[in-house]
């Protein structure tokens, strides 16, 4: 079980229900994750890596989780009034997306070989990341609705706490549990059982939120863990062709849910985040072609081939739908100066082509055969300008990226800066 804390710094984080409104908080991570994966592909991968660690965040996340953390504090015995104060405290993060994202990845060199004309080079890799996206917002709601999304309860334990609510006695400020086991409407064991399911101590009742909606506060939240390992193979043909061929161990588990004010001002929230898994045997593959000074390449990535293993009570809500990738790129390399200019898109179910759109230029200075180089990076997508700076000192590299918004918002949320770092250790 997992506290309110460790879900958000973990991206394991889960409450009530999915969102309702036309935002898509699964499909918007997809897009995220992926867009992440591609600033990723840009830097030298594959056949050249012991260690490669990534980690994103936006501007106001880490400030969230300590504000969040506060609303589990509230507790002056008024249920309305901890309520408005607890809208207080998140307001300036409504409708806005928070973002964190850490991957670590290792590489093993294998030896390289020639076969058919095709000169390969093999290399295990294994690593895993996390992915949590959160989105505060203002909705309206009651004790009584709030009953009702709870999802991971069977319906007559439900019903029985909605019976409950008429029950007379029932005073402002009682934990609703408690009275209910006294009053005969569930039992302790049913009691105890949504404590331990949304890792609370208490649902604060007031008469004025039972039935009735009012402001509260919610977070959305997605929040995927992924790990892959398996064996990959760089190949080129001739002086023309190249690619990678994957073939790999992907596992997955997810969580798409809504905590609600009063669940949060009852201690916080989680669920068990194991009967939500899967593993599937996946591909990765990619053909590329350069001529002089381009190349162009089209790849596919996560290709489900056969499940592992999961999970009988629930898969992921991420899916198994393919990354498709289009790529091309220009390298000019005047003495020590190197431009590299390039464009491309990505895909997968969830959202378009024209979403992952970018267009961006790595541009600056190398030496020793680029063992020793200081490049820069700017690019452009449909909602992010990106400046980015990578010193590559022989066998470390040091990578540090901001993506600035250039689009306010979508589907009503907006748009945040994201900061990424990446530490890599080549062999």
């Amino acid at each position: 079980m997992i506290t309110w804390k460790n879900i958000v710094l973990t991206g394991c984080l889960g409450l009530l229900t999915a969102n309702t409104f036309s935002y898509d908080i699964v499909d918007r991570a997809k897009l995220i994750d992926d867009r992440f994966k591609t600033q990723e592909m840009l830097r030298p991968y594959g056949h050249d890596f012991y260690l490669n660690i990534n980690g994103a965040i936006t501007t106001d996340a880490m400030d969230l989780v300590d504000d969040a953390e506060r609303i589990g504090e509230i507790n002056s015995g008024n249920v309305s009034n901890d309520l408005d104060e607890a809208n207080e405290i998140l307001e300036k993060y409504y409708d806005k997306e928070q973002v964190l994202r850490a991957k670590v990845d290792f590489g093993i060199p294998l030896f390289s070989f020639k076969a058919f004309d095709i000169d390969f080079e093999p290399n295990l890799r294994f690593g895993g990341g996390i992915l949590a996206v959160l989105t505060p917002k203002k909705e309206q709601s009651s004790i009584s609705t709030i009953i009702d999304n709870l999802d991971q309860i069977p319906a007559n334990v439900r019903s029985s706490l909605k019976s409950c609510l008429s029950d007379p006695g029932l005073s402002d400020g009682d934990d609703l549990l408690v009275f209910c086991v006294s009053s005969g409407d569930i039992s302790q064991a049913q009691a105890d059982y949504i404590k331990d399911t949304y890792n609370v101590t208490k649902i604060p009742y007031e008469s004025s939120i039972a039935t009735t909606t009012t402001d509260t506060p919610a977070v959305d939240v997605y929040a995927k863990v992924e790990a892959k390992a398996g064996l990959w193979f760089d190949y080129t043909k001739g002086e023309h062709f190249f690619g990678t061929f994957g073939l790999y161990g992907l596992g997955r588990l997810d969580i798409q849910k809504s905590v609600d004010g009063v669940l949060l001002l009852g201690g916080g929230g989680n669920i068990d985040t194991a009967e939500n898994t899967l593993i599937n045997a996946a591909i990765d593959y990619r053909f590329g072609y350069k001529n002089s000074n381009y190349s162009a390449f089209a790849s596919v990535e996560e290709v489900k081939l056969a499940e592992i293993s999961s999970e009988e009570e629930g898969t992921p809500s991420f899916g198994n739908s393919a990354l498709i990738r289009l790529h091309a790129q220009a390298d000019y390399m005047p003495s020590f100066f190197k431009l590299s200019p390039y464009a491309g898109t990505h895909m997968r179910s969830g959202y378009s082509a024209a979403d992952g759109l970018y267009i961006g230029a790595n541009w600056g200075m190398h030496a020793w055969e680029e063992r020793l180089a200081l490049n820069f990076r700017t690019q452009v997508d449909v909602e992010h300008f990106t400046l980015g700076v990578q010193a590559k000192l022989w066998l470390l590299q040091l990578d540090l990226e901001g993506k600035f918004a250039v689009k306010d918002s979508v589907d009503d949320i907006k748009v945040s800066n994201y900061y990424s770092g990446n530490f890599r250790l080549f062999f």
